[in-house]
């Protein structure tokens, strides 16, 4: 079994099933904190609704960060692709601006998260390693965190070989000051970003994928247990620099890294993952482009132009990726909200995408949804989870862990409750061997116990 297990770990396949969640990083934060350095310039989750929302997860997604300057949730088309429409719906699509990996727009104050010259924590770097740590020292042990790029919000597009490159070696300079185990890569828009005279985005994509695989084995990997120690001596340093009377005030946040850091040099790099998320047409059989709706849904007049976009991706770099999360949720069409066979899109991945079953995570949004989307129900996600759990296949994800009260009021009672059902359903365990160890941090401040 010992070697097994190593076997396993060095060759990067996984073992056991999968519950991930998507963090919403603009939900239950605090946007000022004097006693966390950068002041949670870039919001910080309230310690106690974060750790209460993971308890039913095996993995969580960090969303987003971003390659555009300008994040924009409305926005739904490309003013400069060629069946781009004007009005507020449409927008620019730039090419990313090779300076920074963002966590909002970049006027705003402490919005680079990484850039090539970063050499001390961002207030995006504390952010972000404050739910990586909190994470791995959740009181239920420890939940593997990556760190998403892109999301509908991220119109600018890679562009070239080149930036994909100098992209990956900023993930993964990320992922190594945030000790993430891994980078989820949702870009919802290479279709459109394609039709742009001159983009050849798909290339540069899988481009992409392929130096962040390279970059997180070959340089994030070797340097972890020695950027902790690094790490454990900035903030040591930073800590005697500052007043008596901030020290006191402090001592909570630095003592609690400082302790960390000793613990993740010890327990060195998990597996560093890398995810695919996308759509539920990305596989399709040909000639039957509808495969996937339940007998009784609406069918649009007009194909999908993302149909079979997996074909395009998957081929190149799918040995690069450890997991393809499939977004099954905000199906609305002018026809009305699809209907879809949840069975057959995984099975689509399966028989056509050539997509191995132990890698594929089925995702759910219970209950508002975006694009005139409706939610098939609790008890079809039960029936589905359970049909991926009895099939081999590596598990489920919910959008999101923390919906907004605000705008998804429903969901924000539902998704709880629907992760506590998958749970029960998956019994999701540690992906890539046996789970490192951490100290349980205090389930109220999210700090080193007695602290």
């Amino acid at each position: 079994m010992k070697t097994l297990l190593l076997v396993l770990l060095l060759t990067g396949v996984c073992s056991g099933n999968e519950l991930l969640g998507y963090l919403e990083d603009w939900v239950n934060v605090k946007w000022w904190d004097n006693n966390i350095p950068g002041n949670c310039l870039m919001g910080c989750f309230e310690p106690q609704p974060y750790i209460t929302s993971l308890k039913p997860y095996s993995s969580v997604n960090y969303g987003f960060t971003f390659l555009t300057e300008n994040p924009t949730p409305s926005q739904v088309s490309c003013s400069n692709a060629p069946n781009g429409t004007s009005g507020g719906a449409s927008g620019p699509c730039p090419v990313w601006d090779g300076k920074a990996i963002y966590l909002a727009a970049a006027s705003k104050n402490g919005a680079a998260a990484i850039t090539p010259s970063t050499s001390a924590a961002t207030p995006g770097i504390v952010s972000i390693a404050e739910s990586s740590r909190m994470a791995k020292m959740h009181p239920d042990g420890p939940k593997r965190f990556k760190i998403s790029l892109g999301g509908w919000s991220d119109f600018a597009r890679v562009g070239s070989v080149q930036n994909a490159r100098s992209i990956a070696k900023l993930m993964g300079k990320l992922v190594l000051w945030t000790f993430a185990d891994g980078v989820d890569l949702d870009f919802e828009h290479l279709t459109p970003f394609a039709t742009i005279n001159g983009d050849d985005e798909f290339a540069a994509y899988n481009a992409l994928v392929a130096a962040l695989r390279e970059e997180l084995d070959s340089n994030v990997k070797p340097q972890w247990s020695s950027f902790a120690a690094t790490r454990k001596q900035q903030l040591q340093a930073e800590y005697n620099a500052l007043q008596p009377w901030q020290q006191a005030d402090m001592k909570p946040y630095y003592q609690t890294n400082m302790n960390f850091m000793d613990e993740v040099g010890k327990n060195g790099p998990d597996h560093l993952e890398v995810s695919w998320t996308t759509r539920f047409n990305a596989f399709l059989p040909a000639g039957n482009p509808w495969n996937y709706l339940l007998p009784g849904s609406p069918r649009p007049n007009q194909t999908f132009a993302t149909d079979n976009e997996g074909a395009k991706i998957w081929p190149q770099s799918g040995a690069s990726f450890d997991t393809a999360n499939i977004m099954a949720y905000d199906a609305g069409t002018p026809a009305g909200a699809l209907q879809l066979n949840f069975t057959t899109i995984m099975n689509n991945f399966v028989t056509y995408g050539k997509v191995p079953k132990e890698k594929i995570n089925i995702g759910f949004e219970p209950g508002e949804q975006a694009a005139g989307g409706v939610w098939e129900g609790m008890a079809a996600d039960k029936e589905i989870a359970t049909y991926a759990k009895q099939n081999g296949f590596l598990g489920a994800f919910v959008w999101s862990v923390n919906p907004s009260p605000t705008t998804n009021p429903n969901g924000t009672k539902l998704a709880p409750e629907l992760a506590a059902n998958l749970n029960n359903i998956i019994k999701p365990t540690w992906r890539w061997g046996p789970a490192p160890v951490y100290t349980k941090c205090d389930p109220t401040t999210g700090n080193w116990p007695g602290l």
